[in-house]
């Protein structure tokens, strides 16, 4: 097995090209790296865990792989061509063989034998990714604000950094701006985070203000934006950011793979189906929050919502908040004529 890992590591030297991307980490998970524009130094970014290891030494590499190597049965790895999405990027142990170890491609879940020297130098050149100084610092930030918590062997997903507001941080509810200022604050906390900057209250009602008005100046309204004008006329337009994406009629396993890649996602609601008892019954028919967090022990998004003074870290039922969500055309409180549960996401 040292031998297997140190033509690895030498392997690495011959990869054939270097990542570059404006996210790094959904990229790069699983992947083994080679610090191209340095030394040489190797590092693994281990899916179990979301963290960077330092592979060093041999010495230090065999420690870490088997730290990070995953035993399983010998039928999993006969039975399996493409393995499933929580095996990409692990290297697996038959431990009911002779411990024969293989590594699970993140991209395409194929399986490679690792068991003999040849075997994993070939693998290695041809599947090892050079990485720049520029993305690995890029990287290394992106892991930091991407906490990812162990809960009874299963993990709590959740984007820390994200600053909370009402959408009426003072809680004059009686400006229109404020009421229907729920897509003004999904927004300003999407943006303070994405450009990491900070929050208070009077910072906050400023920025809905003022972003309230540029909305009723530039496009003749400020009550209800649809997600496509959310991201088009107030993230592109207003802030001028442009590292976002709407997805139409996505799925909850594709906001729970965001919010996996460290992104935080947008999404519109019927707020009445939310069910919250902080809202004023029954609950605004139209609605924006920030989804931040998924914890799959209590089956639960975390999110700000601007829409309670509570709303901070506020914690949904999964399928309760999946099933509310419905984009909502532009204008003032227009009818929902179909079910659309489009979403946008935001990387930093």
């Amino acid at each position: 097995m040292k031998k297997i890992l140190l033509l690895l590591i030498l392997a690495l030297l011959l990869c054939p090209g270097i990542v570059q991307a404006r996210t790094i980490l959904p990229e790069v998970r699983g992947r083994i790296l080679l610090q191209v524009e340095a030394n040489g130094e190797a590092w693994y970014l281990s899916p179990s865990d979301n963290q960077l290891y330092y592979l060093g030494r041999p010495a230090d590499a065999f420690a870490i792989m088997k730290k990070l190597a995953l035993g399983v049965k010998h039928s999993l790895i006969i039975d399996n061509t493409i393995f499933p999405d929580r095996l990409s990027g692990r290297i697996l142990l038959d431990v009911e063989r002779n411990g024969e170890a293989y590594y699970i491609h993140p991209h395409n879940k194929h399986k490679y034998f690792l068991g003999r020297p040849a075997d994993a130098f070939r693998i290695m050149r041809e599947l090892g990714l050079g990485i720049s100084n520029d993305n690995l610092s890029k990287l290394k930030e992106e892991i930091s604000n991407t906490s990812i918590i162990n809960t009874d062997n299963k993990q709590e997903i959740f984007i820390s950094g994200v600053p909370f507001t009402s959408q009426a941080p003072f809680a004059d509810w009686s400006d229109s701006r404020q009421q229907n200022g729920c897509e003004e604050a999904s927004t300003i906390m999407a943006m303070s985070w994405a450009k990491g900057g900070t929050l208070n209250k009077t910072e906050a009602l400023s920025q809905i203000i003022a972003l309230s008005d540029w909305l009723k100046s530039n496009y003749g309204i400020y009550i209800d934006t649809s997600t496509q004008d959310t991201m088009d006329w107030i993230i592109k337009d207003y802030f001028n950011y442009h590292k976002v994406e709407r997805f139409a009629n996505a799925s909850k396993e594709k906001i729970i793979e965001s919010l996996t890649q460290g992104k935080i996602v947008l999404a519109a609601f019927d707020g009445r189906e939310l069910n919250n008892p902080n809202f004023v019954a029954p609950g605004p028919t139209t609605h924006m929050l920030v989804i931040l967090g998924y914890n799959p022990t209590t089956d639960v998004f975390i999110t700000n919502d601007p829409g309670t003074r509570n709303g901070e870290n506020y914690r949904y039922n999964t399928d309760v908040l999946f099933q509310a969500i419905r984009d909502y055309p532009t204008g003032n409180h227009k009818e929902i004529i179909s079910i659309e549960k489009n979403i946008i996401v935001v990387s930093k």
